[in-house]
């Protein structure tokens, strides 16, 4: 074989392994990249689990005494039955009988433009509106014994008129809220 058909032999070698094997090396640092980001994803998860179990053991660390006083401050649905009957039995307690009862739930304040959107709470809250007659010192003994209560009730407004026997007649209005189920 003379020196040019070796260097001839020689550089075809060179095209088709190039041919061949640079195609092969695109994909091969293809594949290194999308094993980079399953790792950062696996370690990402990782963090998640870590997290969660660090979470966990210091929700399972709460007392079921303290777990029952959250959900009562806090609860997972507004119950609407269970709150009523709690706050005619602190009424009952004062000798308050609420006449009438009624609720709405809240919509979260969605705006006309981006602008005036507001960001998503994590709870719901619901207006519940009672009307009773009662003297003034009931009333105050009454509401001390709501404000006292382990449920959040936010009062929104209280109306009240006089009868003609010197009571008055009292419409309270408050908001009260709940967490949403995920």
């Amino acid at each position: 074989m003379s020196s040019t058909s070796k260097i001839a032999y020689l550089i075809l070698t060179l095209a088709v392994g190039y041919i061949f094997i640079y195609p092969s090396v695109g994909d091969l640092s293809a594949l290194m990249s999308e094993k980079q980001r399953y790792n950062d994803s696996l370690e990402t998860v990782s963090n998640i689990e870590d997290k969660k179990n660090e979470l966990l053991t210091k929700f399972n660390d709460i007392s079921d005494d303290d777990k029952k006083e959250i959900e009562i401050i806090l609860p997972s649905s507004l119950n609407f039955i269970k709150l009523i009957s709690q706050i005619d039995a602190v009424a009952a307690g004062n000798g308050i009988s609420i006449d009438k009862i009624s609720s709405k739930e809240t919509s979260s304040s969605i705006g006309n433009s981006i602008e005036e959107a507001q960001p998503q709470r994590p709870y719901q809250s619901s207006i519940i509106e009672f009307s009773f007659t009662a003297s003034y010192e009931k009333f105050n003994a009454f509401m001390d014994k709501l404000e006292k209560s382990l449920r959040i009730l936010d009062v929104k407004s209280v109306k009240l008129t006089i009868q003609e026997d010197g009571d008055y007649s009292y419409s309270v209005e408050f908001e009260t809220y709940w967490l949403k189920q995920l």
